[in-house]
């Protein structure tokens, strides 16, 4: 951070009680306000939230973290039907009810100078919040498959489509259900930029799976999904995402592998924002942590995804895995929630019958 900006930064945080040495945070004063409340998803997700960016946060700036488990939804919900004092101070959930509280105005505006990491956040992490938000990691979906089924793997989206298609990896193919929420929309949006005219090209999407539907055996409906059915031995190959095939990879001595396409992993994740209404300033020394390069390594490294912060350097084990910030590809969450009501009518028509 220059000096201007670290000068400015700084006479803020005193204002509100906290003040910054060397990147830290130290505990000031206003002992009785220093509590905010976070949203997380529950499971190993929220438990890495609170070892590598709640309870370091706390123990720097003697504010205490309590994180709120449950759905994006709920979350969004209670956000969006809340009078005066919200229930949350920072929102860090799925993009798409987090598009919908920016559309409500329920968030603040968060820049450079009151959130000095988003310096270190490439704007295509940034883009779709409208000023209001960061996502804070991202996984990708590639391709995952078993090794000793398929030889030599796959080494593109155009391959996996088209070798599906030949038959080539007979009725083992498993494939994102679009309905429930685990990527599907974004997979075929990148069949809508291989085979036709970009990303929202539904026609040119539906018509590529229908071609593949013979050989899919299960549209699956959970994120576990893939990695359950390739070490069953029952799928042998179709979308997955990146952690978790690596974690199974590593479990099973190499049973399964995990594949960034030539075209660019399907990327996504949480976003992070402060809720107006609540203790903004708070949040927004909690939000430069979790997007701070000590945060970013440590959480990122725990689950095996992507840091969204360029200053981290990620260990030997991980630095060769994982896509790299400039190949991922984000699909337009403003274009998925335009299109989602005709894809998943065309979907219904000629995928689910």
């Amino acid at each position: 951070m220059d000096t201007a900006t670290r000068r400015t930064f700084l006479k803020q945080s005193v204002g509100f009680g906290l003040a910054t040495i060397g990147g830290s945070y130290v505990r000031i004063g206003r002992a009785a306000d220093d509590h905010i409340y976070v949203t997380s998803s529950g499971g190993s997700f929220m438990e890495n939230v609170r070892k590598h960016m709640a309870e370091p946060f706390a123990k720097q700036s003697g504010v205490k973290v309590t994180l709120v488990p449950g759905t994006n939804p709920t979350h969004a919900l209670k956000i969006l039907s809340s009078r005066g004092t919200p229930p949350y101070d920072v929102a860090a959930f799925g993009g798409m009810d987090m598009y919908r509280l920016i559309k409500a105005r329920k968030l603040v505006q968060v820049d450079e100078k009151s959130v000095p990491s988003l310096a270190d956040v490439p704007d295509k992490f940034k883009a779709d919040w409208e000023g209001c938000g960061s996502m804070y990691d991202y996984s990708s979906v590639g391709i995952a498959y078993r090794p000793d089924k398929i030889q030599g793997g796959v080494k593109s989206w155009k391959e996996f489509v088209e070798r599906t298609i030949a038959g080539d990896f007979g009725k083992q193919v498993f494939f994102n259900n679009l309905s429930s929420n685990v990527r599907g929309a974004e997979v075929l949006s990148m069949f809508g930029k291989v085979y036709g005219s970009g990303y929202g090209d539904i026609e040119a999407s539906i018509a590529t799976l229908e071609k593949m539907k013979p050989h899919i055996f299960k549209f699956f409906t959970a994120f576990n999904d893939p990695v359950v059915l390739l070490t069953s031995g029952e799928g042998a190959i179709g979308p997955g995402w990146d952690g978790r095939t690596f974690i199974a990879e590593d479990s099973t001595k190499g049973m399964v592998k995990w594949v960034d396409p030539a075209e660019g992993a399907v990327s996504s994740g949480p976003v992070m924002g402060v809720v107006k209404g609540g203790k903004e300033d708070l949040a927004k020394a909690f939000m430069n942590y979790a997007l701070g390069e000590e945060a970013q390594k440590a959480f990122c490294e725990s689950m095996l995804y992507g840091a969204v912060n360029r200053k981290v350097q990620y260990s030997e084990k991980l630095k060769d895995r994982l896509p790299g910030i400039d190949s991922v590809q984000l699909v337009d969450t403003e274009l998925l929630i335009k299109n989602m009501g005709a894809l998943l009518d065309a979907w219904n028509k000629r995928i689910a019958v």
